[in-house]
């Protein structure tokens, strides 16, 4: 078994690269079909899932514009509930004559006609009194006669005084299908029970009853927004009892599983052989279940398409790579040796070698690449040699900075004692601190310190200048607790002090310098200020000092132009610095570099 697999793995790499270009694209197509099906079947699931939110979104629309009808519904129930008119009447009418009672059936049919026109939708207005007697007004046929309930002897048989009697609420009573003649109407009711207000102990006045067309039902489902003929919306109660659909018929029908409302929209003859798919909403107030069916191969018909697109596209192109792939072998093989001879001259050391190029397809962009890599690469080799030198360099500098310190630091404390024992304790005070200054500049001046470290020095380097110049300027630096630990480059900030107190504040009174060390506000950086009231920059020295990208010069290798040069050499393009400067008010010098480099 291990000679078999042996044999095929050299037999592949022995292919010729044309066989092994088709080989390999043969290959590569299974797990691109693989992946293409799986690409497929998430885009699937993904448009899925957006059709299903927005189906939802829609269909919580629908029932908040579903709440908007009801709750106008419910402002005609309160209103009559609160006319007055209304209940003086009713009570009257109990109590009146044959005569009396005429003229107040004929203005209690007047009111309710104004309710009934007020609103779209309402079928009839019902006020039934306990006794029995009701006055209804009948808005399709503009009587209160010939109205919904005329045949029924006692109208406090009908379901939707029983299911109000005795709440104190409005009820909200589903649709029905009420026989109206010869035909069926599906009609849902509002109601409640009518009081004197003022006269609580003289009992049930009426029962209201409100008949409402499904009508608006199905317009608020299907006719408020723009619907296509593959998807249709309805309603249910919370048992699954159908209260709106397009076709009445199927009102009243219950659903007990899922795949009910399937058989209810097949039943309806919509989407007939369709792959059908539904969503609901439950509306919390009404618990009432709001349902939309669609086709799903009608929603999915753009990707299917797209789908078919890609295989056709995918199999026109694997026809065309094996004709690119038969016809231009020669052509390729040929460069692809002249490349593999410039890796092997570089592979002995040759680094001027460069391919010719004569082609822009693919082979030619790695002729370029490669020529450019090699360029590249002795432009680098040209940079590391130059940055080596200078590190050389200053560490020979820093060597010859240190000319027999111990022989310094022994005259420097000779002296201090001198002037100790003459009482010239202010003379004393500079040579300590010029002996720390000294001892911190000379010891390996390239070498990181801590911050607390390098502030303790700028405190003594300082202190000398403030004793030069007279106390005339006052010196603050703050440095946070939480980097006083953190390490960074010897002598990086000294002369930017010493150039703020030289060219800013020596000739003047009243000066003041501030050095603030800190962390920056984006995590792993210092943030170092040095600012000053001084005699300020002018504007082309700020610009000057500025750019990022300047080569520094030997002759500009002094105070400002080292520290940006070292900065360069220690943190390359990490580190950064900008000044701010305004002549006649003072200069702001910022440094940011990483911690812990």
């Amino acid at each position: 078994m291990g000679k078999s697999r042996k044999s095929i793995r050299q037999r592949y790499r022995d292919l010729s690269f044309k066989k092994f270009l088709i080989v390999s694209l043969c290959l590569f197509l299974f797990p691109a079909l693989l992946l293409q099906i799986v690409y497929i079947r998430i885009s699937i699931s993904q448009m899925n899932r957006h059709m299903n939110e927005q189906v939802l979104d829609n269909l919580q629309q629908v029932s908040e514009k579903f709440a908007l009808k009801l709750e106008s519904y419910e402002d005609t129930v309160y209103q009559i509930y609160s006319d007055k008119e209304i209940i003086h009447n009713l009570q009257q009418y109990h109590q009146a004559d044959s005569t009396k009672q005429a003229y107040l059936y004929y203005v209690l049919n007047e009111r309710l006609k104004q309710f009934v026109e007020s609103k779209k939708g309402i079928r009839s207005i019902s006020l039934i009194c306990p006794t029995g007697e009701s006055i209804t007004y009948d808005g399709q046929s503009g009587s209160s006669l010939d109205n919904i309930w005329r045949d029924y002897e006692d109208i406090r048989m009908i379901e939707p005084y029983q299911e109000i009697l005795g709440k104190s609420e409005v009820a909200l009573i589903p649709t029905r299908m009420v026989s109206a003649g010869e035909q069926e109407e599906p009609l849902f009711f509002l109601g409640k029970e009518l009081y004197d207000t003022e006269n609580l102990e003289l009992g049930l006045v009426a029962v209201l009853v409100i008949s409402i067309e499904e009508e608006e039902l199905d317009r608020i489902c299907n006719g408020v927004s723009e619907q296509d003929s593959h998807s249709v919306n309805f309603i249910t109660d919370a048992s699954g009892m159908i209260l709106s659909f397009p076709d009445i018929k199927q009102i009243g029908k219950k659903l007990m599983v899922q795949k009910d409302v399937f058989e209810v929209i097949r039943s309806a003859r919509l989407f007939e052989g369709k792959n059908l798919y539904s969503n609901w909403y439950q509306d919390e107030e009404t618990g009432w279940l709001f349902h939309n069916v669609y086709d799903q191969d009608y929603r999915m018909r753009d990707i299917n398409m797209l789908q078919a697109i890609y295989w056709i596209l995918l199999a026109a192109d694997i026809l065309a790579v094996l004709l690119i792939v038969n016809s231009t072998n020669r052509y390729y093989v040929d460069y692809l040796k002249q490349i593999i001879w410039g890796i092997q001259q570089v592979d002995q050391g040759n680094m001027d070698v460069r391919l010719v190029v004569d082609r822009q397809n693919e082979l030619g962009q790695i002729g370029e690449n490669f020529n450019h890599m090699m360029d590249r690469i002795e432009v680098l080799i040209g940079e590391v040699t130059e940055i080596s030198e200078k590190k050389k360099q200053a560490e020979i500098k820093a060597l010859e900075s240190q000319i027999n310190p111990h022989f310094l630091y022994n005259t420097l404390d000779a002296i201090n004692w001198m002037a100790v024992r003459r009482d010239e304790f202010e003379i004393s005070k500079m040579i300590s601190n010029l002996g720390v200054i000294l001892r911190y500049s000379t010891n390996q001046s390239n070498e990181e310190v801590e911050i607390e470290e390098a502030e303790d020095w700028l405190k003594a380097y300082v202190s000398l200048y403030q004793l030069r110049y007279g106390y005339s300027f006052e010196f603050e630096i703050y440095v946070e607790q939480e980097v006083r630990h953190i390490k960074i480059h010897k002598l990086l900030i000294q002369p930017i002090v010493e150039n703020a107190i030289i060219h800013g504040l020596k000739d003047m009174e009243g000066g003041m310098l501030r050095v603030d060390i800190g962390f920056a506000e984006q995590p792993g950086w210092i943030h170092v200020i040095v600012e000053d009231n001084g005699t300020g920059m002018d504007k082309d020295m700020v610009e000057f000092y500025n750019q990022k990208d300047r080569k520094w010069g030997n002759s500009e290798r002094i105070g400002m132009s080292n520290v940006f040069e070292r900065i360069q050499l220690y943190y390359g393009e990490q580190g950064e610095w900008h000044i701010s400067s305004m002549e006649g008010l003072g200069t702001i010098m910022e440094l940011l570099l990483p911690a812990g480099k």
